[in-house]
């Protein structure tokens, strides 16, 4: 049977040993690129909405958004 791999090698050299490191499925690289780069275009968008049609309303469709994330995710099942 062949194993699968999931994510991609990070490799840490510490003291002349080669380490991997893995968050879940991902590598650690992975998951901090993905969160840097969300924060960004997050950030990006939050200003142009401010502009564009205020801050209540933006902070309306934020909400709305968590809402809806949080549903499809199904992490208000508590």
């Amino acid at each position: 049977m062949k194993s699968k791999k999931f994510g991609h090698k990070f490799e840490l050299h510490i003291d002349d040993q080669l380490k991997q490191v893995f968050v879940g499925r991902h590598t650690l690289f992975s998951v901090l690129s993905f969160t840097v780069a969300g924060i960004l275009i997050g950030g990006t968008i939050e200003k142009m909405l401010h502009e564009l049609i205020g801050k209540p309303l933006t902070l309306l469709i934020g909400l709305v958004l968590l809402v809806i994330s949080g549903l499809v995710l199904k992490e208000f099942n508590d």
